[in-house]
Order: structure tokens, then sequence, then C-alpha cells
């Protein structure tokens, strides 16, 4: 999976409902039940917060752990 600056900035453009679907494909993706997150408004927000603020290094970690975990789990 590669997060860039650019991705990051796709992601930010999202509404809530568009991010939310991403976030939940994604956790699947990675082995994990969405339900686990019981995301709501609140949650987003603090989505976007979070991302606005990630920095390249956060990024790359991101998407090492990412791949570590789509492996682990098969």
């Amino acid at each position: 999976m590669q997060i860039d600056r650019k991705a990051l900035e796709q992601l930010l453009a999202m509404n809530d409902r568009q991010l939310k679907s991403f976030i939940e494909r994604l956790a699947r993706s990675g082995g994990i039940d969405p339900r686990e997150f019981n995301m709501d408004p609140s949650s987003i927000q603090s989505i976007r917060q979070a991302l606005s603020g990630a920095t390249d290094e956060d990024l790359r970690r991101v998407a090492e752990q990412y791949e570590a975990n789509r492996k682990k789990r098969g």
C-alpha cells in the first residue's frame, strides 16, 4: 500500500460517508472487522484531524504496519 501526500489529500477531500467507507474497506482488506471501530461522526472528525497532521514519516510507518499485518493474516 502506498500512501503519499497526494493520496492523503484525496482522502481528506472525501466527505464523511466516503471516508468512513474507505476506512472500512481498508480495514477489511487488512483482516480487521470494521465493526470493531464503531465509527460515528465525531470519530470521522478525529480521523480527519489526525490525517491532516500526519508527517511523511507517519505515512511511511502506517504503510509498513499495514503491510506487515496483511502478510501476517495471510
